[in-house]
């Protein structure tokens, strides 16, 4: 993703951190201290979890990555009276899931935010469940899979943080300064803000407000609450993101002593995939010494709110979707998304092996092979290319290897792993050895509503929407122009 926009002048911070809150960290604080030897030795003391075999392959220093940021309510290491235990246990469970995307060569950083109850089918299992279920039903490798599986966004590191750590790191930067227009509280959580105003949120504010569902504010007659649900909470967390940032900057991340402070509280409640060393650490740390926090862009999965038996949950809109998790697979939907498009061929013909050679040719040229199998109807006469919502450019793709003129149909009954069927017909020939134009199937593209431009690289609405307005969806604090806070 690029963006071309006049450089600011910015400060520099031999011990920039790039931070993420209510997940907290996200390239974690200690990234950038290259030039401290205790703090390199500190760094491997911080705990790690071992993913298995789950895990993308590892990019080289300086390629892209995507660093998978899980927020816990895991309430061990809280004191027995801390608020936070009220009406509820120590038991471990997702409360944010977010998918960070650092790019060193550009210098570029953008933040994917997934609803907690987002109804995905769970990788491992034969069921769909909110997507908060994937990490305690089998740990951070089942979540994973499931967004690897769901949503083809490559995983390639693993950060998790708990609520106690998520405390202490405000502590540490001396509270976060938020301004709020409104009074504001929730109940739930514990968030009270009695007056309007710049107001520097202590550790207990600071977890109540990133954990806030049922946000209320006060307009000047009566509260309200924010109808918007986790969608206003998810804005609120990404505005938070960046006034934690630059909080952490204002409070000398520079300074060894508080870099040092940071780190100690990192080894007590941040948890790092094992495959992440702190060669790697350092080295993405001091690719993003310059990076200015205004400049992080964020995104939300967009989808409707609705029912799945007695649960609210949310559904995801695909087409809406497909350009923004391009952002994170790496695709430029305008060059190659063939690497991104995951295939099953149904033998509709009757010929004998027919589907699994098709199969194995597009495989080769970089499809993603789910499976063969054979069609309903052995005797088709002509191939068909079936596609789920939103997937006209894949299946377009898909035909460019086809010959003759295969007919395009929207499936939304595929299987949640395929993203494009090939029904092959009397008329199927097999792959082509060298695929056609995309430009031939461009009356296809222009009769669909798929868009292949990217999102808006700005805040987005989420809220049932298409994620890529400049719209914040919920009440979310923000400074009037001006005023700084």
């Amino acid at each position: 993703m690029s963006r071309h926009r006049p450089r600011r002048p910015r400060r520099t911070w031999p011990q920039r951190l790039v931070i993420a809150f209510n997940c907290v960290l996200v390239v974690v604080c200690f990234a950038s201290a290259a030039s401290l030897s205790y703090v390199q030795r500190q760094v491997s003391d911080v705990p790690r979890v071992s993913i298995g075999g789950v895990l993308d392959e590892r990019p080289v220093s300086g390629e892209p990555q995507n660093i998978l940021v899980v927020g816990v309510d895991d309430g061990s290491g809280l004191a027995a009276g801390d608020p936070v235990l009220v009406g509820r246990g120590r038991t471990l469970n997702t409360d944010t899931i977010m998918v960070l995307r650092v790019d060193p060569g550009s210098g570029e950083a953008a933040l994917l935010s997934f609803p907690r109850d987002l109804w995905v089918p769970i990788a491992g299992s034969s069921s769909k469940a909110k997507i908060n279920s994937a990490l305690p039903l089998g740990g951070p490798e089942r979540l994973i899979q499931t967004i690897q599986q769901n949503f083809g966004i490559p995983i390639h590191h693993y950060v998790q943080v708990n609520f106690a750590g998520f405390k202490e790191l405000v502590a540490a930067i001396d509270g976060v300064p938020i301004y709020f227009p409104w009074p504001a509280r929730d109940r739930n959580t514990g968030l009270a803000v009695d007056e309007p105003g710049c107001v520097t949120l202590d550790p207990d504010q600071a977890l109540a407000f990133a954990r806030s569902r049922y946000f209320e504010i006060h307009d000047g007659d009566s509260w309200r609450f924010d109808v918007s649900s986790d969608w206003g909470r998810i804005n609120r967390q990404q505005m938070f993101i960046r006034a934690a940032m630059k909080r952490a900057v204002a409070r000398g991340i520079r300074n060894p002593f508080t870099l040092n402070q940071l780190i100690g509280i990192a080894q007590q409640a941040v948890t790092l995939d094992d495959a992440l060393t702190t060669e790697q650490i350092v080295d993405l740390g001091t690719r993003f010494r310059d990076f200015d926090p205004d400049e992080l862009v964020t995104y939300t999965v967009p989808g409707r709110d609705g029912k799945a038996g007695a649960a609210d949950v949310v559904f995801i809109d695909e087409k809406a979707a497909q350009p923004i998790f391009d952002v994170f697979r790496g695709v430029d939907p305008e060059l190659n998304i063939i690497p991104s498009v995951r295939v099953e061929v149904r033998n509709g013909s009757g010929r004998a092996g027919q589907g699994r050679k098709a199969l194995t040719d597009l495989s080769s040229w970089g499809f993603v092979a789910v499976r063969s199998t054979d069609a309903r109807d052995s005797r088709l006469p002509g191939t068909v290319i079936l596609y789920a919502p939103g997937r006209e450019a894949a299946a377009a793709n898909v035909a460019r290897f086809v010959g003759g003129n295969p007919t395009f149909r929207e499936d939304p009954e595929l299987p949640d792993d395929v993203h494009v069927a090939l029904v092959t017909g009397g008329d199927f020939t097999g792959i082509l050895s060298v695929p056609r134009p995309i430009e031939d199937f461009d009356p296809f593209l222009s009769t669909t509503t798929t868009t292949s431009a990217l999102p808006s690289a700005a805040a987005t609405d989420g809220g049932g929407g298409t994620g890529t307005t400049t719209t914040l969806l919920g009440d979310v604090p923000v400074a009037p122009e001006g005023v700084a806070c």
